[in-house]
């Protein structure tokens, strides 16, 4: 769906690693739309232009879960190559809402009167993130730059971003079809779960999604509670109606197969 100028050609070694800034709206919200494709069809009821106008929108806002302020963006010449958004938990919960107040605020009627038939369904996907985990939400590359490692630099840099905001884990989801599961598990990221919603795989073919995660230090307080908290996350039901399915249905979590979005190929 991606439809971009073409760049010049470019590696990890020749691109520039920056905080984010409200450029390229609509770039930007390709680059998202590449990270979680299936769910955002769901969500969207396939409406890729409606989509397209909301989440432009969302990146060039000063806050949200969707806003340029929390991502870091590599740069090619002034042009964004490629983006990774993610925050650590208490900042994920306090971004929740954001997404559906606009859709709320964007939407049309008729993405108004689909919402109801999928809004108690896409958050099962999702588990919960614990208290000490720092949240990647999108990684998405341009077309031009995958498979050239910026994917890699992108992630390294977001292993750095967590430990400086003291977390001991990073966490991510991701399509089990994708192929980019792989690369997480060569970057030293584990498998914690597997999820499928059959509503939603039967309506929107929206695949199974895999909770990865990466532990970035030795934390003997700290393992066993996070631990502890995700079981009992995974066992309890996501709270009805709240702010949290609100973000949680526009945030990441698939990727279409082959495709290096949240999820790149190195």
């Amino acid at each position: 769906m991606t439809q971009t100028t073409p760049m010049k050609p470019m590696t990890a070694d020749n691109i520039v690693l920056e905080q984010a800034r409200p450029i390229e709206p609509e770039l930007a919200a390709r680059l998202i739309y590449d990270t979680g494709s299936y769910v955002f069809d769901c969500l969207y009821n396939r409406d890729f232009d409606t989509y397209l106008r909301i989440t432009s929108d969302l990146w060039t806002r000063e806050g949200g879960a969707f806003s340029h302020i929390h991502a870091k963006a590599a740069m090619s010449g002034g042009r964004l190559a490629g983006i990774a958004l993610g925050f650590p938990q208490p900042l994920y919960e306090s971004e929740f809402g954001t997404g559906m107040m606009a859709m709320a605020e964007m939407g049309t009627p008729e993405l108004l009167a689909h919402l109801p038939s999928v809004a108690g369904h896409i958050p099962w996907l999702f588990p919960e993130v614990p208290e000490d985990a720092w949240y990647l939400l999108f990684l998405s590359a341009h077309p031009d730059a995958r498979g050239r490692g910026i994917g890699e630099k992108l992630l390294l840099d977001c292993f750095e971003r967590a430990r400086a905001a003291g977390c001991t884990a990073l966490h991510l989801d991701v399509a089990a079809i994708n192929p980019a599961v792989r690369f997480y598990e060569r970057m030293g990221l584990e498998r914690l779960a597997e999820t499928n919603v059959p509503k939603i795989a039967a309506s929107h073919g929206v695949p199974p999604h895999i909770r990865m995660v990466k532990h970035l230090g030795w934390a003997p307080a700290c393992f066993p509670l996070s631990l502890g908290e995700r079981t009992m996350h995974l066992s309890n039901p996501p709270p009805a109606g709240g702010s949290k399915f609100a973000w949680r249905i526009l945030g990441r979590g698939t990727q279409r197969s082959g495709q290096e979005g949240h999820h790149p190929t190195g």
